[in-house]
């Protein structure tokens, strides 16, 4: 980044944190809830309060249980305080997800989703991760709005209620005072824009830090990876493992005689076993992987673009940004301009 860049983001976000007013989180919380649910997106919140040296995010985790903890999907007591009485301000209600079996029994309790009601109507934001999605959507909150769920539950989501708009393959939406994420780890990935929004880039670059994540995944970007794509697809375990190969050596001039020699074959039988599996030739899924290993190192800014081309296997950055615009249509340099955090 350069120093006037920096200078600007350093302003920036002075001036966010130090207007940012506290706020009432509540993470709703109940039996078979979905762990990684909860904790990633807390933690995100948690060390954003320690980045700033006080309390931004005032979290609290409710639900309707009577001996003060419910289990988690990991088998892990979580302990709940009791769900708040009307009177009290809200300013995030956050709703993490469960297994089906968990989300009706959930859906069912009259006492929980009266309060939930009660509760979005008087929160300035809502948001949902993974299946939590259809906790919203059953008390009218999608309506309207863009939102997305884990991949497994998309289309049902879609047919409950069709009066939502439902991104399929996206990591979080963000429509209004309404934010949805995939579930999981994407929880993570949608509370540190949520952190970017509120309080900066730089606060949100810091917790990403010493979270060892990315900062950051766009919420555009699909809930599947390339290679586990390629991996789940591919009907062939040798196939599976060229792949698991191929990723860790992008930086090299792999050649299709190398790929054919790994699996102990000719190059005859290395495309008519890439093309059965994959209906790809070696040299596409070789392609494949590179273009997008540098969209993920597009999203690291301090990396220089050059370098880039050059971690990913390409003879020159020239021969990187074409490969680059085929792919996204769009030229490396502008897409992190769009994109970065």
């Amino acid at each position: 980044m350069h120093n006037r860049n920096k200078f600007f983001y350093d302003v920036y976000d002075n001036n966010m944190f130090q207007t940012a007013k506290r706020r009432k989180v509540y993470f709703l919380l109940y039996e078979g809830v979905q762990l990684l649910d909860i904790a990633g997106p807390a933690d995100v919140l948690n060390q954003a309060n320690k980045s700033l040296g006080r309390i931004v995010y005032d979290i609290q985790y409710v639900g309707h249980a009577p001996n003060g903890s419910v289990i988690s999907s990991a088998g892990l007591p979580l302990a709940v305080d009791p769900l708040p009485t009307d009177n009290v301000k809200i300013h995030t209600i956050i709703v993490p997800g469960a297994e089906v079996d968990a989300l009706k029994q959930i859906r069912a309790d009259h006492v929980v989703m009266q309060w939930l009601e009660s509760a979005t109507k008087k929160a300035i934001t809502k948001i949902s991760i993974c299946s939590g999605a259809f906790l919203l959507g059953q008390l009218g909150c999608l309506d309207e709005h863009q939102s997305t769920t884990h991949w497994a539950f998309g289309s049902m989501l879609q047919d409950e209620f069709p009066n939502t708009k439902v991104q399929t393959d996206t990591l979080y939406t963000h429509d209004g005072n309404l934010w949805t994420s995939a579930g999981v780890l994407s929880g993570v990935d949608m509370m540190l824009a949520m952190v970017k929004l509120d309080l900066g880039p730089s606060i949100a670059l810091q917790v990403a830090r010493i979270l060892v994540v990315f900062m950051a995944r766009d919420g555009g970007q699909s809930q599947f990876s390339v290679p586990i794509k390629l991996q789940a697809k591919a009907n062939r375990s040798d196939i599976v493992e060229l792949i698991s190969w191929l990723e860790s050596r992008l930086n090299d001039s792999t050649t299709i005689v190398q790929m054919a020699d790994f699996l102990g074959v000719s190059v005859r039988t290395l495309h008519r076993r890439c093309l059965q599996a994959l209906d790809m030739t070696p040299a596409q899924i070789l392609s494949q992987l590179r273009i997008e290993f540098s969209r993920d190192l597009l999203h690291q800014q301090n990396i220089p673009l050059k370098t880039i081309a050059y971690e990913c296997g390409y003879s020159s950055p020239e021969s990187f940004s074409t490969a680059f615009r085929q792919r996204f249509g769009i030229a490396p340099k502008r897409y992190r301009e769009r994109f970065n955090i």
